[in-house]
């Protein structure tokens, strides 16, 4: 007998596993770039305070009417984590940080 997980035919939940597994290739393939382990005891704070910017970032995003696409929020995740590395001291690949990009109007924003 088949047991079928009645959450695969649940949108929702379709959709945050879809954003999550294309935030994870995204930091995968920074980490990689970067000559980062992913298993690095220095990533814990890093991931911790890009969940956070991420969380800030998207609330206020939603709160002026932007919607994200999957693809747009793990960008942002990715985004998000890169300026956490870089607070931390850790290595960020050349090119991966766009100072010009609308998402740093947003960051701007939540760190006054």
């Amino acid at each position: 007998m088949t047991t079928r997980n009645h959450w695969d035919r649940d949108p929702s939940v379709r959709a945050m596993r879809g954003l999550f597994s294309r935030m994870e290739a995204g930091q995968d393939d920074l980490l990689k770039k970067a000559g980062i382990s992913s298993h690095d005891s220095r990533l814990r704070p890093c991931r911790e305070e890009a969940r956070d910017f991420f969380e800030r970032v998207l609330s206020l995003s939603a709160a002026r009417g932007r919607e994200q696409s999957e693809v747009d929020a793990a960008a942002l995740y990715i985004h998000c984590l890169i300026r956490a590395l870089k607070q931390h001291g850790l290595p960020v690949p050349a090119g991966a940080f766009q100072k010009d990009s609308p998402i740093e109007e947003l960051f701007r924003e939540i760190m006054k």
